[in-house]
């Protein structure tokens, strides 16, 4: 990951380097130098056994901390449907069973909403991020994005429920925005944002 001289250290307790990729865009501009845990500790999977993502990126974050002695930020999200009562919700990344490649994710998902009217096909982005220190948490943060699933999926970009996502606002799915466009809309950017704008105080209360 990135490399900028002096900066506070945050290892990023994910193996998805997608998600990281995404991450390091959206705090290029802060004081911080970031690594995935298996840069940090070897290659290592930390579970998610909670309910909500606040809970497991809590989870996550505190056990990269312990495991790695530094900094830690411990990240969480999914796919929310109204129509399937809120699912898949935190087993978006095992819907299709643990390691399904994210089509297989998408064409069960689509299934599940044969039928469903467009009206009905409502849905949200969640994600939930905490940062702790070896000695406990130092905080958390969320954003939600609300959008729709779309009836087919479309676009090459991004990963994840991408293909079948539209932000509310816009035509277009996830996948076929450009990486800034999608950063300043979703879930994960708008808890980033709030994670960057508190960050530098972290840095100055607890060094």
């Amino acid at each position: 990951m990135s490399g900028r001289g002096a900066a506070r250290l945050i290892v990023l307790a994910t193996a998805n380097r997608a998600k990281a990729v995404e991450l390091e865009a959206l705090l290029a501009a802060m004081p911080v130098r970031l690594a995935l845990l298996e840069e940090a500790a070897g290659r290592r999977d930390i579970p998610e056994p909670f309910a909500t993502f606040r809970e497991n990126a809590a989870y996550k974050a505190r056990r990269a901390a312990q495991l790695t002695g530094e900094w830690s930020l411990g990240e969480d999200s999914g796919l929310e449907v109204d129509a399937l009562a809120g699912r898949p919700g935190v087993y978006s990344a095992r819907l299709a069973g643990k390691g399904a490649p994210d089509e297989r994710r998408i064409a069960l998902l689509l299934r599940m909403l044969e039928g469903v009217p467009a009206e009905r096909r409502t849905a949200r982005f969640r994600c939930a991020l905490a940062l702790a220190a070896p000695e406990g948490l130092l905080g958390q943060w969320q954003g939600v994005c609300e959008g729709r699933i779309a009836e087919r999926p479309r676009g090459e970009r991004g990963f994840g429920f991408d293909p079948v996502f539209v932000a509310g606002g816009e035509t277009r799915t996830n996948a076929e925005l450009t990486a800034e466009e999608k950063n300043a809309l979703s879930h994960r950017g708008m808890a980033m944002r709030q994670f960057a704008a508190e960050l530098a105080g972290l840095i100055g209360r607890w060094g």
